[in-house]
């Protein structure tokens, strides 16, 4: 399991472990794997070589609740909104997957060399990434800015960044948007972008004063908002929508059996309710989609 890069102080320490507590503030239960039934239209459509394999490689970085974190009961399990779909619809191919946590930045790169079959990190699905990924989309994220409590810097929207030191994790939708508000909104008193390796590192950035906020996707930062130091530590500031995306599956370029397997599975347990189960098991299900697509980002 990968370990963060960063020595944290105790306080801070307790703080990541929190963020991390807790599968859902919900009581509904999702659908187990177990109790769901192959789907033969779905499953007939998976590559020769999967079928006979039986089971896909699947990269991930598990620092990002909801989405995909270690369960600290047992600081080993990964667990999450997209480990259950992906579970779920693993189950609807009639496969087993197996997870391997990296660091965020590796993962594309992983797929390039085909150490991975696909891979489930909340990624957002977007125009220049279709260039080389292809994305079976599962979920819509809004954006979040997290500040400590209190919000000491009167911050509401992109444009009170401005100026400001703002920590992001590396090479994601979200840094993007912080350089396009340094070439628009922000430019001559640009933002300080502070790159981390994970979620949790840039929280400590954000609880340590070294910078004073934090950009994430909303479920991811309503989560942290909520769950850390019983919801004293942090705030979400934006008090409107600031760019909401679609999350995919993601599969190399001409893996297109798989990829075409893995939308129809998903579509699958959208028409069977078991979509929805999952998304209102995490209280997300404002994000839900009607329909799964691929490549759906404009």
């Amino acid at each position: 399991m990968r370990l963060s890069r960063l020595a944290l102080v105790p306080a801070v320490a307790a703080a990541s472990a929190l963020a991390l507590a807790g599968c859902s503030s919900s009581d509904e239960e999702a659908a187990p794997a177990s109790s769901i039934a192959v789907d033969d239209d779905a499953a007939a459509l998976v590559p020769e070589d999967v079928r006979d394999a039986g089971v896909v490689t699947v990269g991930t970085e598990a620092q990002y609740p909801p989405y995909e974190f270690v369960d600290p009961s047992d600081g080993e399990t990964i667990t999450g909104l997209d480990i259950d779909l992906l579970e779920a619809a693993t189950a609807k191919l009639g496969l087993d997957y197996e997870l391997q946590n990296v660091a965020f930045d590796t993962l594309l790169p992983s797929l390039d060399s085909e150490r991975y079959d696909l891979v489930v990190a909340g990624i957002t699905d977007s125009v220049e990434r279709q260039a080389n990924y292809d994305f079976v989309d599962y979920f819509s994220a809004d954006q979040a800015i997290i500040v400590p409590a209190g919000n000491p810097d009167g911050i509401s929207e992109m444009g009170d960044l401005c100026g400001l030191t703002v920590a992001v994790l590396v090479d994601t939708t979200q840094q993007a948007l912080l350089e396009d508000a340094n070439a628009d909104a922000c430019a001559g008193d640009e933002i300080d972008i502070l790159t981390q390796q994970t979620d949790t590192e840039a929280l400590t950035q954000v609880q340590g004063g070294r910078a004073a906020a934090t950009l994430t996707q909303e479920a991811v930062g309503v989560y942290n908002a909520a769950q850390i130091q019983g919801g004293e530590a942090f705030e979400v500031a934006n008090d409107g929508p600031i760019s909401g995306e679609p999350l995919g599956f993601v599969f190399a370029k001409g893996d297109d059996e798989l990829r075409d397997a893995f939308q129809a599975a998903l579509q699958s347990l959208v028409e069977d309710g078991t979509y929805d189960e999952i998304l209102s098991s995490w209280d997300v299900s404002l994000g839900a989609l009607d329909e799964i697509v691929v490549n759906g980002a404009q």
